[in-house]
């Protein structure tokens, strides 16, 4: 056996045993007392190997890992998960998308992160990091890769366009969320809570009210805070529009959710 071909399959076994199997982290992964050769020699194999198409750069130390029949079994939130720190949250619009909130297919997926991550794409996918306070970095679901919860994901996506999500497309994951589960508007109540933002609360509220009425948004009431200035109900949006004064918003877009399938 080559070193190349010792290479890979040292690369193979690492990833396995280090429970991501099909992605590799060379300077992790590449020991090369294992492979009875210098370090340079192996980093050579590797490169050989890249040439070769036999394995898949994503970016410096990390490394995609075709199967025995050339298949590719990963996606890119499988590196996400790799890459990223332990704490860290999917958000916006591929969370919508992961809890079937919405049809629309992102090819970004935006992660919030504690400290910088460069950002990579990967077989035409986009993973994109931003660096927040970490005390701003929660309400992931429990079990798989970091995915915000629903209410979570549609607070983001209500409250700035920067997270990729149309306002009809977060109102209308809204409206879904909360015809499939009971629980979920008083789920999103708390979650608006934990948020700290009286804008949020605002524009959430106005959205609940006008699609499930008075009763439904009156958690949201306590949350709107003292000022008496009106916050825009899309932040990128027009900056004019009719004063909703209950909650304290300027209409500046479409409320109309956008239609969703089951």
């Amino acid at each position: 056996m080559t070193l190349t071909d010792r290479v890979l399959v040292e690369l193979h076994r690492a990833a396995a045993l280090a429970g991501r199997p099909g992605i590799a982290v060379p300077s992790r992964d590449l020991q090369p007392e294992s492979l009875e050769s210098a370090k340079r020699d192996s980093v050579h194999a590797l490169s050989r190997l890249v040439r070769a198409g036999r394995v898949q750069p994503v970016r410096k130390d990390l490394v995609v890992l075709p199967d025995a029949t050339g298949r590719v079994t990963v996606g890119v939130v499988d590196l996400v998960e790799v890459v990223a720190p332990a704490m860290h949250l999917i958000t916006g619009g591929r969370a919508l998308e992961e809890h079937r909130l919405t049809n629309q297919h992102f090819f970004s997926i935006l992660v919030l992160v504690p400290c910088r991550v460069s950002s990579f794409s990967f077989r035409g996918e986009k993973a994109v990091f931003m660096a927040t306070d970490p005390e701003r970095i929660w309400g992931w679901q429990e079990h798989g890769p970091h995915y915000a919860t629903p209410e979570r994901a549609v607070i983001d996506a209500v409250s700035h366009a920067r997270y990729g999500v149309s306002l009809p497309m977060a109102v209308g994951a809204l409206s879904r969320a909360a015809e499939r589960d009971v629980g979920f508007l008083g789920r999103l109540a708390a979650a608006a809570d934990r948020y700290g933002s009286a804008a949020s609360a605002r524009r959430v509220g106005l959205i609940v009210d006008r699609l499930f009425g008075e009763a439904a948004a009156a958690p949201f009431s306590e949350l709107i805070g003292d000022s008496r200035t009106p916050v825009p109900l899309r932040p990128s949006g027009a900056k004019q529009g009719p004063v909703d004064r209950k909650w304290r918003v300027m209409v500046n877009a479409s409320i109309e959710p956008a239609r969703v399938n089951a």
